[in-house]
C-alpha cells in the first residue's frame, strides 16, 4: 500500500491546492472495499478555522468526506496508470452533526465507503470523528466526468 502522510502526497491525489486542500494525509484505504481514512489537524491555519468557535464548523466536514472521495479516486486512478476521474457533489443527504464544531488541536478522521454506483452516478456513506466519538455523518451523491467543461456546458 502506498503512504500519502503528508499533504505534499496528498495533493497530488486531488485538484485542490493550496489553502483549499483541506486533508492532512491518508490513514489506509482498500480499492477492494472502496473506503479510505483521511485525518485533518485542526488548527488556527485551517482555512475554515473561525476565531470566536477556536475551531471549525461541524458542516465543513461534508468537504473534508469530499475530499476524501477524491483521494479514493486518486488512488484508484494511479493504480491502473490513469489520471483520477473529476467528480462534483450532486447532493448531499442524511447529514447529521451530533457536535457543533472541531474545536483547534482535534485531529479529525474522515472515512467515506462507496455504497452505489451506476454509471458515473456513485453514492458514498461519510463520518467525522475525533478519537471514538462520531462528530459527523452523512450521504454524498456524487459524479463522475470525464471531460469538466463539457459537463459543465463550457
Amino acid at each position: 500500500m502506498t503512504e500519502y502522510n503528508s499533504r505534499e502526497s496528498v495533493a497530488t491525489l486531488v485538484p485542490h491546492k493550496g489553502k483549499m486542500l483541506l486533508l492532512d494525509r491518508v490513514k489506509s484505504y482498500t480499492l477492494e472495499e472502496k473506503t479510505i481514512v483521511t485525518e485533518i489537524d485542526i488548527g488556527k491555519d485551517n482555512l475554515f478555522f473561525d476565531e470566536d468557535l477556536q475551531g471549525v464548523p461541524a458542516h465543513v466536514a461534508f468537504e473534508y468526506m469530499a475530499q476524501s472521495i477524491s483521494a479514493l479516486s486518486g488512488i484508484y486512478g494511479k493504480s491502473i496508470g490513469n489520471e483520477p476521474q473529476v467528480g462534483f457533489i450532486m447532493s448531499v443527504t442524511n447529514f447529521n452533526a451530533a457536535k457543533p464544531f472541531f474545536k483547534a488541536g482535534d485531529v479529525v478522521k474522515v472515512m467515506v465507503r462507496q455504497t452505489m454506483r451506476m454509471d458515473m452516478a456513485v453514492t458514498f456513506d461519510g463520518s467525522a470523528r475525533v478519537g471514538d466519538e462520531v462528530y459527523v455523518t452523512a450521504t454524498l451523491n456524487t459524479i463522475e466526468v470525464p471531460d469538466p467543461k463539457t459537463a459543465l456546458g463550457l
